[in-house]
């Protein structure tokens, strides 16, 4: 079994996990039984949010092992000692935990205050806006990410000019120790940041860097991250608007509440893994064909697209059903045999829209949001998705 495909398994064994631990859950009335009382101050309220929280962690804890250190030690993979693994690891979650936690004790509160679904929805949605805000910084306080010395940008800069484009006003290059750390662009949309990684500039070629920003660029002006984002967010409030109601008490007012909406709006992640790579696939490809109508010559295009998958899970080719299942980002093949169409394949793409739905989903409690196979146990990603 190839690296990836071990990923692939742990990543379906993590999510069928959680699954069923939340059907389970419900099927026994766990939230009830764990919390039969109402509580009655905000320190109880606190004390039990922060009990759910120490148990997803420690039921999380044995699949960050296996994804962040087991499976890369086995494979020959550049892998820290296990105690610098599990400091980061830490760091990593403690840093979800308190924004769990806060997003928790904001929804509980907005629900005893009002008592309607709209008004934690809203509550939820401006989490979610704040956390699309602060994604850079989330990254660099959940990892040990740097701000990279100085970097030759020359080369791709009249790479750029050459294509007709300009170099972003507002970037930044971070070094990180994990080989799949892409960044992002990150930031609402029309405020995006371009987070480029190190290792792009000392794999790639001056073009091959400059075919990545022109790719980035293409995703913002042809708003295909912004459909993401939308998508993400909608997708997310939906959600957690059907476990409101599930519930059957139309508002979250308790921890109890709260616990049994999570569990609910966690299956709705689960579903929301299988369906959003449908729309974030073709926003994979929309970025490939933009570059190069640009002018990116067709080599540099597939230099770059195999380089780049040689430094993540180095699975150039899938079949339908392993692209279908927990694949946002097509496969390399796929990717460069779409370049040779000359009639684009598909419905518009929403850049990213799993991984955005994911990482947003820390606003709704969702224990799926570091579940799956190309970001578990690995923190330097979990804010910042591995991807295209």
């Amino acid at each position: 079994m190839t690296y990836a495909r071990a990923r692939l398994s742990l990543g379906i064994i993590n999510v069928a996990f959680w699954v069923i631990v939340c059907a389970v859950c419900l099927m026994i009335g766990l939230p009830g039984r764990l919390f039969p009382v109402v509580e009655t101050n905000p320190n109880e309220v606190a004390q039990r949010i922060a009990l759910i929280l120490l148990l997803y962690n420690l039921c999380s804890l044995p699949f960050e092992i296996i994804g962040g250190y087991t499976l890369p030690r086995r494979y020959g993979k550049p892998t820290p000692r296990f105690i610098d693994f599990f400091l980061g690891w830490l760091r990593g979650a403690v840093v979800q935990f308190i924004v769990m936690f806060l997003s928790g004790m904001l929804l509980i509160t907005a629900g005893k205050q009002s008592n309607t679904v709209g008004v934690v929805l809203f509550v939820a949605g401006v989490v979610m806006v704040i956390l699309l805000s602060a994604q850079e910084a989330l990254a660099r306080a959940s990892t040990n990410l740097r701000p990279a010395p100085v970097v030759d940008l020359e080369g791709a800069r009249k790479a750029l000019d050459k294509w007709g484009l300009q170099m972003p006003d507002s970037f930044v290059v971070y070094s990180s120790q994990d080989p799949s750390f892409v960044g992002a662009l990150a930031g609402l949309p029309g405020m995006e940041r371009f987070v480029l990684p190190e290792s792009w500039f000392s794999t790639l070629s001056s073009e091959g860097v400059a075919a990545q920003i022109a790719r980035r660029l293409g995703v913002v002006q042809s708003e295909s991250r912004s459909r993401g984002v939308f998508l993400a967010i909608a997708w997310n409030l939906v959600g957690l608007w059907l476990a409101i109601n599930l519930t059957g008490t139309g508002a979250i007012n308790s921890v109890r509440g709260l616990f049994t909406v999570s569990l609910w709006f966690t299956l709705w992640s689960a579903l929301g893994m299988v369906v959003l790579p449908t729309f974030s696939r073709p926003g994979v490809y929309e970025a490939d064909r933009f570059a190069k109508k640009a002018g990116v010559p067709q080599p540099i295009m597939e230099e770059v697209i195999t380089e780049l998958d040689k430094q993540q899970d180095d699975e150039p080719t899938r079949t339908n059903w392993e692209e279908w299942i927990f694949h946002p980002t097509p496969s390399a093949d796929n990717r460069i045999v779409e370049l040779t169409r000359k009639r684009a394949r598909g419905p518009f793409g929403a850049w990213h829209a799993s991984s955005i739905a994911l990482f947003t989903s820390w606003a709704c409690l969702g224990f799926l949001s570091r579940a799956e196979h190309a970001i578990i146990g690995r923190p330097d990603l979990w804010a910042m998705y591995p991807g295209d």
